[in-house]
């Protein structure tokens, strides 16, 4: 949708623990992780979904602990929210959860923009630091690389020049997936860099994700063992959110 004389725009929403600390993050830990376990992009991923890549700004945050007040900000912004990602955020709400949003500066497009009606977060990149002390504590910087499509042709690629940064409490290491289902492409990909204190065993990591790659870093001061896991979820199935024990 135009933004008065600011261009277009997208929302990005997602869930966040209800107790979380959420901010804009300049994203510089993606280019700190990346010395040890690599690129964001995953093998195999389609080169389409990064063909003039755009680096995009955020703006314009908000937090929501209702559906109405999802639906009002989304409205206010770009209009009405679908059947299916709005009983996402209710099961989300209704689970402690709340709601952040935030609009996205879209790429110009030709013809209208009003043809771009397919719009899908075609990876998920995510660094995630577990300090398994008592309680717990989670902090998720992520990012979404998105494909906005007029048809199989016609379409742009866009991903924020940082991220969002979520703080929590938490015993166990959480990643958000249940709004992968909606996408309008055939899958998502998902690449998580996880930094804790001691090596995440195979064991622990559930289906379908694997480890792909691991090493050791420094943190803000301490020192973390990283385990990247990568997954491709396909769309119109149901995802649960991930959770690992550390």
């Amino acid at each position: 949708m135009p933004f008065g004389s600011e261009g277009l725009v997208i929302s990005w929403i997602g869930p966040a623990p209800g107790t979380a600390r959420v901010t804009y993050s300049d994203g510089q830990i993606f280019n700190t992780v990346a010395r040890v376990t690599g690129r964001d992009i995953p093998k195999g991923f389609p080169e389409k979904y990064t063909k003039d890549l755009h680096e995009v700004e955020m703006f314009n945050a908000t937090m929501a602990w209702s559906t109405s007040e999802v639906t009002s900000w989304h409205k206010r912004y770009l209009g009405e929210i679908g059947p299916e990602p709005l009983s996402i955020f209710e099961e989300y709400l209704r689970t402690g959860h709340v709601i952040f949003g935030t609009l996205l500066q879209h790429p110009p497009v030709n013809p209208t923009a009003a043809q771009f009606r397919a719009c899908s977060t075609v990876l998920q990149r995510a660094v995630i630091v577990h300090t398994h002390a008592s309680p717990g504590r989670e902090t998720l910087v992520l990012r979404s690389y998105l494909h906005s499509a007029k048809d199989s042709e016609t379409f742009v690629n866009f991903v924020p020049r940082g991220g969002v940064q979520m703080s929590f409490a938490s015993d166990t290491i959480w990643f958000p997936l249940e709004l992968t289902r909606v996408i309008q492409e055939p899958a998502s990909y998902v690449v998580l860099d996880i930094l804790t204190s001691q090596p995440l065993g195979a064991k622990k990591i559930p289906q379908p994700f694997r480890i792909e790659e691991e090493g050791r870093m420094r943190h803000e001061g301490e020192r973390y063992h990283v385990t990247r896991i990568t997954a491709t979820l396909a769309a119109n199935q149901k995802w649960p959110d991930l959770k690992i024990a550390p």
